[in-house]
Protein backbone atom coordinates (compact mmCIF):
# COMPACT_ATOMS: atom_id res chain seq x y z
CA UNK A 1 0.00 0.00 0.00
CA UNK A 2 1.24 3.59 -0.97
CA UNK A 3 2.01 5.30 1.55
CA UNK A 4 0.69 9.19 1.75
CA UNK A 5 2.87 12.29 2.65
CA UNK A 6 -0.10 14.14 4.35
CA UNK A 7 -1.71 13.80 7.60
CA UNK A 8 -5.40 14.02 8.23
CA UNK A 9 -4.43 17.71 9.83
CA UNK A 10 -3.47 18.98 6.46
CA UNK A 11 -6.67 18.67 5.01
CA UNK A 12 -8.77 21.32 7.78
CA UNK A 13 -5.81 23.47 6.71
CA UNK A 14 -6.89 23.39 2.88
CA UNK A 15 -9.77 24.17 3.49
CA UNK A 16 -9.53 27.09 5.60
CA UNK A 17 -7.41 28.37 2.83
CA UNK A 18 -9.65 27.78 0.88
CA UNK A 19 -12.69 29.19 2.47
CA UNK A 20 -10.37 32.40 2.99
CA UNK A 21 -9.96 32.80 -0.71
CA UNK A 22 -13.79 33.09 -1.37
CA UNK A 23 -13.75 35.70 1.84
CA UNK A 24 -11.41 37.58 0.48
CA UNK A 25 -13.06 37.65 -2.93
CA UNK A 26 -16.30 38.41 -1.44
CA UNK A 27 -14.63 41.15 0.67
CA UNK A 28 -12.80 42.37 -2.57
CA UNK A 29 -16.24 42.40 -4.61
CA UNK A 30 -17.60 44.20 -2.36
CA UNK A 31 -14.90 46.78 -1.91
CA UNK A 32 -15.22 47.20 -5.58
CA UNK A 33 -18.80 47.78 -5.08
CA UNK A 34 -18.30 50.29 -2.52
CA UNK A 35 -15.08 52.32 -4.44
CA UNK A 36 -17.98 52.14 -7.38
CA UNK A 37 -20.88 53.56 -5.90
CA UNK A 38 -18.77 56.35 -4.24
CA UNK A 39 -17.05 56.77 -7.20
CA UNK A 40 -20.68 57.42 -8.83
CA UNK A 41 -22.05 59.40 -6.29
CA UNK A 42 -18.46 61.97 -6.61
CA UNK A 43 -19.05 61.81 -10.07
CA UNK A 44 -22.93 62.75 -10.05
CA UNK A 45 -22.48 65.22 -7.38
CA UNK A 46 -19.47 66.98 -9.70
CA UNK A 47 -22.46 66.84 -12.72
CA UNK A 48 -25.12 68.09 -10.66
CA UNK A 49 -23.04 71.06 -9.25
CA UNK A 50 -21.82 71.34 -12.93
CA UNK A 51 -25.48 72.59 -13.75
CA UNK A 52 -25.20 75.45 -11.46
CA UNK A 53 -23.40 79.10 -12.32
CA UNK A 54 -21.28 80.02 -9.68
CA UNK A 55 -20.20 83.77 -10.10
CA UNK A 56 -17.25 84.65 -7.83
CA UNK A 57 -16.55 88.50 -6.77
CA UNK A 58 -12.86 89.97 -8.75
CA UNK A 59 -10.35 90.03 -5.82
CA UNK A 60 -10.58 93.62 -5.54
CA UNK A 61 -14.22 93.39 -4.57
CA UNK A 62 -17.50 93.85 -6.18
CA UNK A 63 -18.12 97.39 -7.64
CA UNK A 64 -21.21 99.82 -8.56
CA UNK A 65 -22.15 102.85 -10.65
CA UNK A 66 -22.42 105.22 -8.87
CA UNK A 67 -24.36 108.29 -8.58
CA UNK A 68 -22.18 110.30 -10.49
CA UNK A 69 -21.68 107.36 -13.39
CA UNK A 70 -18.33 106.14 -11.97
CA UNK A 71 -17.57 102.54 -11.30
CA UNK A 72 -16.36 102.12 -7.78
CA UNK A 73 -15.55 99.93 -5.34
CA UNK A 74 -18.73 98.59 -3.54
CA UNK A 75 -17.20 97.69 -0.12
CA UNK A 76 -15.07 101.10 0.08
CA UNK A 77 -18.73 102.85 0.14
CA UNK A 78 -20.28 101.25 3.22
CA UNK A 79 -19.26 101.63 6.56
CA UNK A 80 -19.48 97.72 7.56
CA UNK A 81 -20.27 95.09 5.00
CA UNK A 82 -21.33 92.64 7.52
CA UNK A 83 -24.61 92.70 10.54
CA UNK A 84 -23.68 90.03 13.34
CA UNK A 85 -25.92 91.94 15.82
CA UNK A 86 -27.42 88.51 17.34
CA UNK A 87 -25.09 85.26 18.10
CA UNK A 88 -26.86 82.33 15.79
CA UNK A 89 -23.94 79.89 17.23
CA UNK A 90 -23.79 78.88 13.30
CA UNK A 91 -27.72 77.52 13.67
CA UNK A 92 -28.75 80.12 11.09
CA UNK A 93 -28.09 81.27 7.23
CA UNK A 94 -29.79 83.75 5.34
CA UNK A 95 -29.40 83.74 1.65
CA UNK A 96 -31.02 86.26 -0.87
CA UNK A 97 -33.42 84.98 -3.27
CA UNK A 98 -33.36 86.89 -6.06
CA UNK A 99 -36.38 86.40 -9.36
CA UNK A 100 -35.12 88.58 -12.75
CA UNK A 101 -38.14 89.74 -15.42
CA UNK A 102 -35.33 90.36 -17.57
CA UNK A 103 -37.42 89.26 -20.39
CA UNK A 104 -34.64 87.23 -22.24
CA UNK A 105 -33.34 83.84 -21.55
CA UNK A 106 -29.55 85.10 -21.86
CA UNK A 107 -29.32 87.46 -19.33
CA UNK A 108 -26.32 88.75 -17.79
CA UNK A 109 -24.56 86.28 -15.75
CA UNK A 110 -23.53 88.83 -13.36
CA UNK A 111 -27.22 90.32 -13.31
CA UNK A 112 -25.92 94.21 -13.86
CA UNK A 113 -28.58 96.36 -16.26
CA UNK A 114 -31.82 94.22 -14.59
CA UNK A 115 -34.37 95.04 -12.12
CA UNK A 116 -35.33 92.27 -9.45
CA UNK A 117 -38.57 91.41 -9.83
CA UNK A 118 -38.68 89.45 -6.42
CA UNK A 119 -36.32 90.29 -3.21
CA UNK A 120 -36.84 87.46 -0.75
CA UNK A 121 -34.63 86.66 2.20
CA UNK A 122 -34.76 82.68 3.71
CA UNK A 123 -33.55 82.20 6.65
CA UNK A 124 -32.90 78.64 7.14
CA UNK A 125 -32.15 77.38 10.68
CA UNK A 126 -30.22 73.58 10.22
CA UNK A 127 -30.75 72.88 13.97
CA UNK A 128 -34.86 73.38 13.74
CA UNK A 129 -35.52 72.16 10.44
CA UNK A 130 -36.83 75.56 9.09
CA UNK A 131 -37.17 77.97 6.86
CA UNK A 132 -38.57 81.62 7.15
CA UNK A 133 -38.83 83.85 4.09
CA UNK A 134 -39.63 87.46 3.74
CA UNK A 135 -40.16 88.88 1.02
CA UNK A 136 -39.84 92.80 0.27
CA UNK A 137 -42.02 94.61 -2.31
CA UNK A 138 -40.77 95.62 -5.29
CA UNK A 139 -41.92 99.44 -5.11
CA UNK A 140 -39.58 99.83 -1.52
CA UNK A 141 -37.86 102.81 -1.25
CA UNK A 142 -34.63 102.32 -0.13
CA UNK A 143 -31.06 103.49 0.49
CA UNK A 144 -28.55 102.43 -2.06
CA UNK A 145 -24.74 102.44 -1.45
CA UNK A 146 -23.36 104.97 -3.84
CA UNK A 147 -26.37 106.90 -3.96
CA UNK A 148 -27.38 110.31 -1.87
CA UNK A 149 -30.82 110.09 -2.56
CA UNK A 150 -33.13 106.91 -2.23
CA UNK A 151 -34.82 104.62 -4.88
CA UNK A 152 -37.47 101.93 -5.35
CA UNK A 153 -35.27 98.41 -4.61
CA UNK A 154 -36.01 97.11 -7.80
CA UNK A 155 -33.30 99.35 -9.21
CA UNK A 156 -30.32 97.89 -6.85
CA UNK A 157 -30.06 95.06 -9.13
CA UNK A 158 -29.32 97.57 -12.54
CA UNK A 159 -26.73 99.52 -10.43
CA UNK A 160 -24.13 96.86 -9.99
CA UNK A 161 -25.97 93.20 -9.87
CA UNK A 162 -26.61 91.13 -7.25
CA UNK A 163 -23.78 92.01 -4.89
CA UNK A 164 -25.25 95.28 -4.94
CA UNK A 165 -29.03 94.55 -3.98
CA UNK A 166 -27.79 92.26 -1.35
CA UNK A 167 -25.54 94.70 0.08
CA UNK A 168 -28.72 97.09 0.23
CA UNK A 169 -30.42 94.79 1.80
CA UNK A 170 -27.98 93.99 4.46
CA UNK A 171 -27.74 98.22 5.36
CA UNK A 172 -31.76 98.60 5.11
CA UNK A 173 -32.53 95.59 7.72
CA UNK A 174 -29.41 95.24 9.22
CA UNK A 175 -28.45 91.45 8.53
CA UNK A 176 -26.21 89.67 7.25
CA UNK A 177 -26.64 87.75 4.63
CA UNK A 178 -24.92 84.71 3.78
CA UNK A 179 -24.89 84.48 -0.10
CA UNK A 180 -27.24 84.86 -3.28
CA UNK A 181 -28.92 83.19 -5.72
CA UNK A 182 -31.35 84.49 -8.43
CA UNK A 183 -33.48 82.82 -11.70
CA UNK A 184 -35.09 84.27 -14.59
CA UNK A 185 -38.68 83.85 -14.84
CA UNK A 186 -37.97 82.04 -18.03
CA UNK A 187 -35.82 79.50 -16.23
CA UNK A 188 -38.36 79.55 -13.35
CA UNK A 189 -40.97 78.12 -15.56
CA UNK A 190 -38.42 75.46 -16.45
CA UNK A 191 -37.97 74.33 -12.71
CA UNK A 192 -41.56 73.89 -11.37
CA UNK A 193 -41.69 72.08 -15.04
CA UNK A 194 -38.72 69.76 -13.48
CA UNK A 195 -41.06 68.61 -10.27
CA UNK A 196 -44.20 68.27 -12.48
CA UNK A 197 -45.82 71.61 -11.61
CA UNK A 198 -47.19 73.15 -9.00
CA UNK A 199 -50.84 73.66 -6.83
CA UNK A 200 -52.33 77.25 -6.91
CA UNK A 201 -55.59 78.73 -5.41
CA UNK A 202 -56.75 80.72 -8.36
CA UNK A 203 -59.55 83.39 -8.01
CA UNK A 204 -61.92 84.28 -10.91
CA UNK A 205 -60.53 87.47 -10.54
CA UNK A 206 -56.74 86.52 -10.95
CA UNK A 207 -57.70 84.48 -13.98
CA UNK A 208 -59.60 86.68 -16.43
CA UNK A 209 -58.77 90.24 -15.07
CA UNK A 210 -57.06 92.05 -17.24
CA UNK A 211 -53.16 91.85 -15.77
CA UNK A 212 -54.85 88.27 -14.64
CA UNK A 213 -52.85 85.15 -15.28
CA UNK A 214 -53.99 84.32 -18.79
CA UNK A 215 -52.92 88.26 -19.61
CA UNK A 216 -49.88 87.25 -18.33
CA UNK A 217 -49.47 84.26 -19.75
CA UNK A 218 -50.24 85.53 -23.28
CA UNK A 219 -47.40 87.56 -22.76
CA UNK A 220 -45.23 85.06 -21.83
CA UNK A 221 -46.19 83.08 -24.69
CA UNK A 222 -46.00 85.89 -27.41
CA UNK A 223 -41.90 86.13 -25.60
CA UNK A 224 -41.31 82.75 -26.03
CA UNK A 225 -42.90 82.46 -29.87
CA UNK A 226 -45.80 80.32 -29.05
CA UNK A 227 -49.70 81.34 -29.60
CA UNK A 228 -51.32 83.59 -27.28
CA UNK A 229 -53.76 81.50 -26.18
CA UNK A 230 -51.36 78.48 -25.56
CA UNK A 231 -52.06 76.40 -22.27
CA UNK A 232 -54.81 78.84 -21.48
CA UNK A 233 -56.36 78.41 -17.67
CA UNK A 234 -60.10 77.82 -17.38
CA UNK A 235 -60.67 76.58 -14.14
CA UNK A 236 -60.21 78.73 -11.12
CA UNK A 237 -59.86 76.85 -7.25
CA UNK A 238 -57.13 74.86 -5.84
CA UNK A 239 -55.40 73.83 -9.27
CA UNK A 240 -52.41 72.45 -10.90
CA UNK A 241 -50.26 74.94 -13.40
CA UNK A 242 -47.68 74.10 -15.50
CA UNK A 243 -43.99 76.44 -15.45
CA UNK A 244 -45.23 79.12 -17.52
CA UNK A 245 -49.01 79.13 -16.29
CA UNK A 246 -47.39 79.26 -12.72
CA UNK A 247 -45.17 82.22 -13.36
CA UNK A 248 -47.75 83.99 -14.76
CA UNK A 249 -49.67 83.86 -12.03
CA UNK A 250 -46.61 84.94 -10.13
CA UNK A 251 -46.19 87.98 -11.76
CA UNK A 252 -50.18 88.93 -11.27
CA UNK A 253 -50.09 92.40 -9.77
CA UNK A 254 -52.01 95.07 -11.83
CA UNK A 255 -55.49 92.92 -10.03
CA UNK A 256 -54.72 93.82 -6.56
CA UNK A 257 -51.49 95.25 -5.01
CA UNK A 258 -48.07 94.44 -5.15
CA UNK A 259 -48.46 92.83 -1.79
CA UNK A 260 -50.55 89.94 -2.70
CA UNK A 261 -48.44 89.60 -5.76
CA UNK A 262 -45.60 88.75 -3.04
CA UNK A 263 -48.06 85.68 -1.59
CA UNK A 264 -48.63 84.74 -4.54
CA UNK A 265 -44.75 83.93 -5.38
CA UNK A 266 -44.61 82.56 -2.25
CA UNK A 267 -47.68 80.02 -2.75
CA UNK A 268 -45.71 78.89 -5.60
CA UNK A 269 -42.31 78.34 -4.19
CA UNK A 270 -44.10 76.51 -1.50
CA UNK A 271 -45.72 74.33 -3.70
CA UNK A 272 -42.41 73.89 -5.22
CA UNK A 273 -41.10 72.24 -2.83
CA UNK A 274 -43.46 70.33 -1.48
CA UNK A 275 -43.88 69.00 -5.11
CA UNK A 276 -40.18 68.62 -5.50
CA UNK A 277 -39.92 66.69 -1.88
CA UNK A 278 -43.37 64.33 -3.48
CA UNK A 279 -40.91 62.93 -6.03
CA UNK A 280 -39.22 59.65 -6.02
CA UNK A 281 -35.53 59.02 -5.26
CA UNK A 282 -35.19 58.63 -9.46
CA UNK A 283 -37.56 61.61 -9.86
CA UNK A 284 -35.51 64.12 -7.80
CA UNK A 285 -32.35 62.73 -9.84
CA UNK A 286 -34.11 63.53 -12.68
CA UNK A 287 -35.08 67.31 -11.73
CA UNK A 288 -31.54 67.99 -9.96
CA UNK A 289 -30.27 69.46 -13.22
CA UNK A 290 -33.12 71.01 -14.66
CA UNK A 291 -33.50 72.53 -11.47
CA UNK A 292 -29.89 73.60 -10.74
CA UNK A 293 -28.68 74.48 -14.51
CA UNK A 294 -31.65 77.74 -13.65
CA UNK A 295 -29.10 79.41 -10.88
CA UNK A 296 -26.92 81.33 -10.41
CA UNK A 297 -25.51 81.90 -7.35
CA UNK A 298 -22.23 83.34 -5.30
CA UNK A 299 -22.54 80.56 -2.98
CA UNK A 300 -19.03 78.56 -2.66
CA UNK A 301 -19.79 74.76 -3.81
CA UNK A 302 -18.29 74.06 -0.68
CA UNK A 303 -20.58 76.08 1.73
CA UNK A 304 -23.59 74.40 -0.08
CA UNK A 305 -22.09 71.24 0.20
CA UNK A 306 -22.00 71.72 4.16
CA UNK A 307 -26.04 73.26 3.87
CA UNK A 308 -26.96 70.13 2.50
CA UNK A 309 -25.55 67.81 4.61
CA UNK A 310 -26.29 69.91 7.92
CA UNK A 311 -29.97 70.85 6.35
CA UNK A 312 -31.45 68.03 4.10
CA UNK A 313 -31.97 65.38 6.39
CA UNK A 314 -34.69 67.42 8.35
CA UNK A 315 -35.75 69.35 4.68
CA UNK A 316 -38.43 66.11 4.28
CA UNK A 317 -40.26 67.66 7.24
CA UNK A 318 -39.35 71.46 7.11
CA UNK A 319 -41.85 74.20 8.10
CA UNK A 320 -41.92 77.07 5.93
CA UNK A 321 -43.06 80.50 7.34
CA UNK A 322 -43.50 83.98 5.48
CA UNK A 323 -43.91 87.27 6.70
CA UNK A 324 -44.09 90.53 4.06
CA UNK A 325 -42.01 93.57 4.21
CA UNK A 326 -43.45 96.63 4.27
CA UNK A 327 -45.35 95.80 7.83
CA UNK A 328 -48.59 97.77 7.78
CA UNK A 329 -49.20 101.45 9.65
CA UNK A 330 -45.15 101.27 9.20
CA UNK A 331 -45.03 102.97 5.47
CA UNK A 332 -46.85 105.38 3.10
CA UNK A 333 -47.58 104.32 -0.36
CA UNK A 334 -48.72 107.02 -3.62
CA UNK A 335 -48.21 108.88 -6.23
CA UNK A 336 -44.94 110.79 -4.48
CA UNK A 337 -43.79 113.14 -7.83
CA UNK A 338 -44.19 111.57 -11.05
CA UNK A 339 -44.31 107.90 -9.86
CA UNK A 340 -45.98 105.59 -7.39
CA UNK A 341 -43.88 103.89 -4.67
CA UNK A 342 -43.75 102.68 -0.97
CA UNK A 343 -42.07 105.16 1.47
CA UNK A 344 -41.05 102.60 4.61
CA UNK A 345 -39.47 103.33 8.20
CA UNK A 346 -37.25 100.57 8.17
CA UNK A 347 -36.67 101.26 11.88
CA UNK A 348 -40.00 100.40 12.71
CA UNK A 349 -39.57 96.92 11.09
CA UNK A 350 -36.07 95.93 11.89
CA UNK A 351 -36.83 94.47 15.31
CA UNK A 352 -39.75 92.53 13.86
CA UNK A 353 -37.25 91.10 11.63
CA UNK A 354 -35.09 90.20 13.95
CA UNK A 355 -37.72 88.40 16.12
CA UNK A 356 -39.16 86.48 12.95
CA UNK A 357 -35.11 85.02 12.08
CA UNK A 358 -33.38 85.10 15.28
CA UNK A 359 -36.28 84.72 18.28
CA UNK A 360 -34.90 88.01 19.83
CA UNK A 361 -34.13 91.53 19.18
CA UNK A 362 -31.16 93.49 19.83
CA UNK A 363 -30.09 96.94 19.41
CA UNK A 364 -28.81 98.20 16.06
CA UNK A 365 -27.63 101.37 14.06
CA UNK A 366 -30.60 103.42 13.11
CA UNK A 367 -31.24 103.64 9.04
CA UNK A 368 -31.26 106.30 7.61
CA UNK A 369 -34.79 107.85 7.02
CA UNK A 370 -36.84 107.95 3.71
CA UNK A 371 -38.10 111.19 2.50
CA UNK A 372 -42.42 110.78 2.73
CA UNK A 373 -42.45 107.78 5.00
CA UNK A 374 -44.37 107.78 8.27
CA UNK A 375 -42.48 108.86 11.80
CA UNK A 376 -41.22 105.99 13.86
CA UNK A 377 -43.66 106.93 16.82
CA UNK A 378 -46.56 106.13 14.28
CA UNK A 379 -45.33 102.32 13.46
CA UNK A 380 -46.90 99.59 15.79
CA UNK A 381 -44.56 97.98 18.35
CA UNK A 382 -47.52 95.18 19.58
CA UNK A 383 -47.97 93.43 17.17
CA UNK A 384 -47.47 90.11 17.15
CA UNK A 385 -45.09 87.57 14.79
CA UNK A 386 -48.96 85.20 14.54
CA UNK A 387 -50.55 88.62 12.89
CA UNK A 388 -47.70 89.26 10.26
CA UNK A 389 -46.85 85.71 9.41
CA UNK A 390 -48.98 84.71 6.36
Amino acid sequence: MRSSSHSSEDYPQKKKGKGGRIAATIISVILGLAIGVFGFLYWYKNYLFSNVTFVTAPPEGPTLVNEAGHIVNLNDLRETTIYEPIDTEDEIHNFLLIGIDSRSRNYNETGTGGLSDVTMIMSVNITQGTIKLVSIARDSYVHVPGYSYAMKINAAMSRGGPDVLCATVEDTLRLNIDGWAYVNFYHMADIIDAVGGVYCDVSSSELNSEGGLNWNLAEVNNLMGLPPSQDAVTNTGYIWLNGRQAVAYARIRKVDSDYKRSERQVEVLRSLMSQFMQLSLAGKASALPNILQAITTNIPQDQIENYAYNFLPSLPNATIEYMQLPIQGCFNSGMFGDEWSIRPNWNGMIPYVQEFFYGETTEFDPVPDISSSPALSSCPTDLSLEELMK
